[in-house]
């Protein structure tokens, strides 16, 4: 074999043709960062979570690939279908008492207010409840793990928010990472056969 095939050989044997996974019950989405260094405790870091404590995924190739520059890689990742926060209630007192531990003093009085605002029977949806925590900034970046925690023992997995950069995408903020079934790296040389899922 002379050494041109060789190499295009070589070439062939180390491109991969990247599918999307067909698992039924799951969501395929990009992460433009580092999985390596990603602890499921890590506490984001300040103006990182503008829409909750999480792993951000998108369905937009492009908008996940600017966040790969760098020593930042690429991944397509498989997540399970669960509970949106979007659909969830958490208990008002649950609420309350996370509110009590790890809400920045000088905000709970108006964390509270506003609760009350949207409270329906002893309950309170899980989105305006992240909304009002958000908004207010109203958690410490060193709190935000035991805010993804909370969401967690209550039942919620993620966040879908459709057309967060404007695409016309589908972004995620992955909270329960036992929900990712499949991770696939994106290498320089793969091909890619669907950019935005």
């Amino acid at each position: 074999m002379s050494e041109f095939l060789r190499k295009v050989v070589r070439k062939i044997l180390q491109e991969s043709i990247i599918v999307p996974p067909q698992i039924p019950g799951t969501m395929n989405f990009w992460h433009g960062g580092n999985l390596d260094e990603y602890d499921d405790l890590i506490a984001q870091k300040a103006g990182r979570y503008e829409y909750g404590p999480g792993l951000y995924i998108t369905t937009k190739y492009e908008v996940a690939s600017k966040y790969s520059k760098g020593s930042r890689k690429m991944y397509l990742i498989t997540v399970e279908k669960g509970v949106d926060i979007n659909d969830a209630f958490f208990s008002f007192d649950a609420a309350k008492e996370f509110v009590n531990q790890y809400v920045i003093k000088n905000k709970r009085k108006e964390v509270f207010e506003r609760m009350e605002k949207f409270k329906k029977e002893d309950k309170i949806k899980g989105f305006i409840f992240n909304n009002i925590l958000i908004n207010e900034k109203a958690v410490k970046p060193i709190n935000t793990q035991k805010l993804r925690q909370f969401y967690i023992n209550n039942g919620v997995d993620y966040e879908i928010i459709d057309n967060a950069f404007g695409w016309g995408e589908k972004m995620m903020v992955l909270y329960n990472m036992k929900k990712i079934v499949n991770v696939i790296q994106i290498k320089p040389g793969d091909k890619i056969e669907q950019y935005d899922l």
